[in-house]
């Protein structure tokens, strides 16, 4: 095959070329993002408090904190105490039930730390559930 043979690159292949790129390089650029956070997140079972959990940044580290919570306390209902945050918290954000709590002096000590009871009972939730 001699380069004669060969078809010629004319503007119009080029340039059709070179948008099929970009659109492919904009549709990356907008998918990707929306989807790296998931591929590297961990994967827990479902459970009951699947609502609850998802207002916390770190679930495994909340749970560890849980665990501290749940020493200085006496066995409580994991179903009472989510009935308790949902009804706190409601359509509110976990900061400002946080903020409600720090107002009202609703604070639990865990190991020294005070705490806000909604942030309290949630890691304690956690811990339950990691548990169970």
């Amino acid at each position: 095959m001699s380069v004669t043979d060969r078809m010629p690159l004319t503007r119009r292949s080029f340039f059709a070329g070179a948008l099929g790129a970009l659109v492919v390089a904009g549709v990356a650029m907008l998918e990707v993002p929306r989807l790296l956070p998931n591929l590297f997140t961990r994967r827990y079972p479902p459970s009951p408090y699947d609502d609850l959990f998802a207002r916390l940044p770190d679930r495994e580290n909340a749970a560890r904190l849980g665990t501290v919570v749940l020493r200085g306390r006496a066995k409580t209902d994991p179903g009472t105490i989510a009935q308790t945050l949902r009804e706190k918290i409601g359509g509110h954000s976990l900061a400002s039930a946080m903020a409600d709590d720090v107002a009202e002096n609703r604070l639990v000590e865990a190991q020294g730390w005070l705490l806000p009871e909604s942030l309290a009972d949630l890691c304690a939730l956690a811990a339950t559930a990691e548990s169970a």
